[in-house]
Protein backbone atom coordinates (compact mmCIF):
# COMPACT_ATOMS: atom_id res chain seq x y z
CA UNK A 1 0.00 0.00 0.00
CA UNK A 2 2.74 2.42 0.51
CA UNK A 3 4.91 1.45 -2.56
CA UNK A 4 1.10 2.52 -4.58
CA UNK A 5 0.88 5.80 -2.48
CA UNK A 6 4.47 6.83 -3.02
CA UNK A 7 4.58 5.91 -6.43
CA UNK A 8 0.99 8.10 -6.87
CA UNK A 9 2.83 11.11 -5.05
CA UNK A 10 6.05 11.09 -7.11
CA UNK A 11 3.46 10.62 -10.21
CA UNK A 12 1.84 13.51 -9.29
CA UNK A 13 5.17 15.57 -8.43
CA UNK A 14 6.21 14.50 -11.90
CA UNK A 15 2.80 15.48 -13.68
CA UNK A 16 3.26 19.35 -11.36
CA UNK A 17 6.47 19.75 -12.92
CA UNK A 18 5.87 18.89 -16.39
CA UNK A 19 2.87 21.44 -16.19
CA UNK A 20 4.86 24.45 -14.77
CA UNK A 21 7.48 23.42 -17.73
CA UNK A 22 4.74 23.81 -20.16
CA UNK A 23 4.50 27.43 -18.89
CA UNK A 24 8.05 28.56 -19.80
CA UNK A 25 7.79 28.23 -23.68
CA UNK A 26 6.45 31.88 -24.95
CA UNK A 27 7.56 35.37 -25.89
CA UNK A 28 8.16 37.60 -22.66
CA UNK A 29 9.02 41.28 -22.32
CA UNK A 30 10.93 42.43 -19.42
CA UNK A 31 8.68 44.78 -16.85
CA UNK A 32 11.59 46.60 -15.73
CA UNK A 33 12.71 47.21 -19.09
CA UNK A 34 10.15 47.11 -22.12
CA UNK A 35 12.90 46.71 -24.83
CA UNK A 36 14.25 43.57 -23.35
CA UNK A 37 12.33 40.95 -25.11
CA UNK A 38 13.04 36.89 -24.41
CA UNK A 39 11.67 34.10 -26.54
CA UNK A 40 11.68 30.63 -25.49
CA UNK A 41 10.47 27.31 -27.71
CA UNK A 42 10.77 24.16 -26.08
CA UNK A 43 10.98 21.59 -29.28
CA UNK A 44 10.99 18.39 -27.25
CA UNK A 45 14.15 18.15 -26.85
CA UNK A 46 16.09 21.35 -28.10
CA UNK A 47 15.16 24.39 -26.80
CA UNK A 48 15.57 27.63 -28.66
CA UNK A 49 16.16 30.36 -26.97
CA UNK A 50 16.48 34.12 -28.39
CA UNK A 51 17.08 37.53 -26.56
CA UNK A 52 16.24 40.79 -27.86
CA UNK A 53 17.28 44.30 -27.11
CA UNK A 54 15.00 46.89 -29.26
CA UNK A 55 14.85 45.78 -32.54
CA UNK A 56 18.40 44.11 -32.12
CA UNK A 57 18.68 40.29 -31.66
CA UNK A 58 21.55 40.04 -29.16
CA UNK A 59 21.75 36.19 -28.80
CA UNK A 60 19.52 33.72 -30.98
CA UNK A 61 20.70 29.69 -30.73
CA UNK A 62 19.25 26.31 -30.19
CA UNK A 63 20.72 23.45 -27.62
CA UNK A 64 19.71 19.90 -27.37
CA UNK A 65 18.83 19.65 -23.62
CA UNK A 66 21.77 17.81 -21.36
CA UNK A 67 24.14 18.80 -24.33
CA UNK A 68 26.95 21.45 -24.32
CA UNK A 69 26.46 23.62 -27.37
CA UNK A 70 28.80 26.45 -28.96
CA UNK A 71 27.25 29.40 -29.51
CA UNK A 72 27.25 33.06 -29.87
CA UNK A 73 25.78 35.32 -27.21
CA UNK A 74 26.63 39.13 -27.93
CA UNK A 75 28.59 37.91 -30.88
CA UNK A 76 31.11 36.28 -29.15
CA UNK A 77 31.62 32.42 -28.38
CA UNK A 78 30.37 30.93 -25.79
CA UNK A 79 29.50 27.17 -24.16
CA UNK A 80 25.74 26.73 -23.14
CA UNK A 81 24.20 23.63 -21.93
CA UNK A 82 20.29 23.25 -20.99
CA UNK A 83 18.37 21.55 -18.45
CA UNK A 84 15.30 20.74 -16.24
CA UNK A 85 15.53 21.00 -12.39
CA UNK A 86 12.02 20.30 -11.94
CA UNK A 87 10.17 22.83 -13.50
CA UNK A 88 12.74 25.34 -13.57
CA UNK A 89 14.75 25.60 -17.10
CA UNK A 90 18.40 26.20 -16.37
CA UNK A 91 21.05 27.64 -19.01
CA UNK A 92 24.42 27.10 -17.75
CA UNK A 93 26.47 29.42 -19.79
CA UNK A 94 30.57 29.22 -19.90
CA UNK A 95 32.45 32.09 -21.46
CA UNK A 96 36.60 31.66 -21.08
CA UNK A 97 36.83 31.92 -17.02
CA UNK A 98 32.83 32.91 -16.02
CA UNK A 99 30.44 31.07 -15.86
CA UNK A 100 26.84 32.04 -15.36
CA UNK A 101 23.69 30.17 -14.23
CA UNK A 102 19.95 31.63 -15.63
CA UNK A 103 16.94 29.88 -14.19
CA UNK A 104 13.45 30.79 -15.47
CA UNK A 105 10.80 30.14 -13.66
CA UNK A 106 7.25 30.40 -14.58
CA UNK A 107 4.91 31.96 -12.44
CA UNK A 108 1.41 32.05 -13.30
CA UNK A 109 0.62 31.49 -16.96
CA UNK A 110 1.76 35.30 -17.70
CA UNK A 111 5.04 36.11 -15.59
CA UNK A 112 8.08 33.78 -15.53
CA UNK A 113 11.48 35.31 -13.26
CA UNK A 114 14.92 35.05 -14.43
CA UNK A 115 17.45 34.43 -12.24
CA UNK A 116 20.88 35.44 -13.66
CA UNK A 117 23.34 33.66 -11.02
CA UNK A 118 27.56 34.24 -11.34
CA UNK A 119 29.07 31.22 -10.68
CA UNK A 120 32.74 32.36 -11.51
CA UNK A 121 34.16 35.66 -12.78
CA UNK A 122 33.31 38.53 -11.40
CA UNK A 123 32.43 40.72 -14.25
CA UNK A 124 28.40 40.06 -13.94
CA UNK A 125 26.12 40.43 -10.86
CA UNK A 126 23.13 38.89 -10.08
CA UNK A 127 20.04 39.84 -10.94
CA UNK A 128 16.37 38.64 -11.01
CA UNK A 129 14.19 39.85 -13.79
CA UNK A 130 10.35 39.87 -14.28
CA UNK A 131 9.02 39.26 -17.60
CA UNK A 132 5.74 39.51 -18.46
CA UNK A 133 4.27 37.03 -21.35
CA UNK A 134 3.83 38.76 -24.73
CA UNK A 135 -0.01 38.04 -26.15
CA UNK A 136 0.08 36.57 -29.89
CA UNK A 137 -1.93 39.18 -30.86
CA UNK A 138 0.36 42.10 -29.60
CA UNK A 139 3.45 40.51 -31.09
CA UNK A 140 2.05 40.82 -34.42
Amino acid sequence: MRVVMLAALLASVAWAADGDRAKIPGKWQSQSDSNRVLTVEDNGDVIHITRSEGDQKVTEFECAIGQECQVKDAGKKVKVSMYYNGPKLIELETRGDEVVKRRFTAGDADTMQLEVIPISGDSIKAETVTFKRVSAQASK
